[in-house]
């Protein structure tokens, strides 16, 4: 099959960014941390790195080094310290690759990217880049731990990765390997992550150049149809990345899947990803879903043109949610409810057949006639459940929709249900979906049963 070749709008003025790649260019300026080298004392050699380092305790390994937990002897701070690897020391491919790494890292400064403060070569240790010390965990490790993000902290962390992607765009620095594995969060609050984006290693300079690059690194799960057809790297291969970030934080994995990497690569060229809100299983507001797919695009041209384009989106979703969020407590006056007081509610206020449920449809709460209803063991037994599971999913097969409308929109939602029995008669009982928030879940669900019909 004969595949056309997309066209990539090369950065301006790029030729300012190619001394980044130059192994033979000198420090870039930042490295300024005094040189206490010659304070060393003999015994100390085995445990202190070029002269200032001191080794407290190993905390990774990459591909090519291992990471160390390191106090500057003089100034007292801590840092955390990239050693290549011994085995690499005489590669000079590596040691270039190496080098480059610290050159474009050390130029980039963001708050959401990982600070180089030095770098240099110990005649003992190797080459070296040393960088600020930041604890947490990978995204990577918070996206398997956790059945499903919430929506607001996945905008939130994509927000962040297209902020630090704009910000290296402009200096014509393409990151080339955007992933949950390079994405840090090194806050503890759950509901708001700071992020640092980690490993410019594969980093690539824009350029002019039209020519096939035969040469690719990445990731395949998250490289772009152009770049795996061998089109030069350009900002829009970090853009589709980050397409898939969201996609993965979204539903747990990534879009495409296979044991075989040529597989994968395969798929990114010829198929379209798998609709993101019915691989989370929940219906996703139509403009999060756009956001997605734009971000997705096979073709570039059809992508977002720039990193702060799609951050400007997503932020302007994230207000969207809020807006939607303060209205609905305002209007409904529901603050945080023990499970006790919802289940008051749901007895004593409603009278009739109730439940609180999740915006998936996990049912919180029920009171006993709704569990009659569904003819369930009892209430308690319907707590964590998923109500599209029960009869009344398969009476009403739209519930679904019906929950998310209510939980995006903040509107009442009625239907009308007609039951068939086994004797072949009819009935008709009305749901009404209302808002909620807090130990009740987003929806408020009571069954009406209507006259009869005849």
């Amino acid at each position: 099959m004969t595949k056309t070749q997309p066209v990539i709008t090369p950065l301006p003025d790029e030729t300012n960014t190619a001394y980044l790649l130059d192994p033979s260019e000198g420090p870039t300026g930042v490295f300024t941390l005094e040189d206490v080298s010659d304070e060393i004392a003999p015994e100390d050699r085995g445990r202190v790195i070029a002269g200032r380092y001191e080794i407290i305790e190993r905390i990774g390994e990459g591909g090519m080094g291992q990471v160390l937990h390191v106090r500057h002897r003089r100034l007292g701070k801590s840092f955390a310290l990239k050693l290549m690897h011994a085995e690499f020391t005489l590669d000079e491919e590596a040691r270039t690759l190496f080098k480059k790494e610290a050159r474009i890292a050390s130029a980039l400064c963001h708050p959401n990217i990982v600070s180089v403060v030095d770098f240099g070569d110990d005649p003992d240790w190797g080459l070296f880049i040393t960088m600020e010390l930041l604890e947490g965990e990978s995204l990577l490790d918070r996206v398997r731990g956790e059945e499903r993000l919430p929506l607001a902290v996945v905008c939130d962390v994509a927000a962040q990765v297209a902020a630090a992607l704009a910000h290296s765009h402009e200096l014509g620095v393409i990151h080339a390997d955007v992933k949950a594995e390079n994405v840090l969060c090194v806050s503890d609050d759950q509901s708001q992550w700071n992020i640092k984006l980690l490993d410019f290693g594969t980093a690539q300079i824009a350029t002019r150049s039209n020519a096939i690059d035969q040469q690719i690194a990445g990731t395949p799960a998250y490289m772009a149809p152009e770049r795996i057809s061998g089109q030069p790297p350009h900002p829009s291969n970090d853009i589709y990345a980050l397409g898939v970030l969201l996609y993965e934080m979204l539903t747990g994995i990534t879009p495409f899947r296979d044991d075989n990497p040529t597989a994968v690569l395969q798929r990114h060229l010829d198929e379209q990803p798998p609709p993101v809100d019915a691989t989370r299983g929940e219906v996703l507001d139509s403009a999060l879903v756009a956001i997605v797919d734009k971000a997705l695009a096979k073709d570039p041209g059809q992508r977002y043109a720039t990193a702060e384009e799609l951050a400007d989106d997503l932020s302007s979703y994230m207000t969207t949610i809020g807006v939607r969020q303060r209205e609905l407590e305002q209007r409904v006056g529901i603050v945080e409810y023990t499970r006790e007081e919802a289940a008051a509610d749901a007895f004593d206020a409603l009278g009739i057949s109730a439940a609180g449920l999740d915006v998936d449809g996990t049912i919180r709460i029920a009171n006993r006639a709704f569990a009659q209803l569904i003819k369930a063991e009892s209430a308690e037994a319907l707590k964590g459940r998923s109500v599209l599971a029960t009869a009344l999913g398969t009476l009403h097969t739209e519930i679904r929709e019906d929950l998310r409308l209510v939980a995006m929109t903040g509107k009442l939602v009625r239907r009308r249900v007609r039951i068939v029995h086994p004797d072949a008669s009819e009935s008709l009982i009305r749901l009404v979906m209302t808002p909620a928030t807090g130990r009740c879940g987003s929806c408020m669900l009571a069954i009406h049963p209507l006259p009869a019909v005849a």
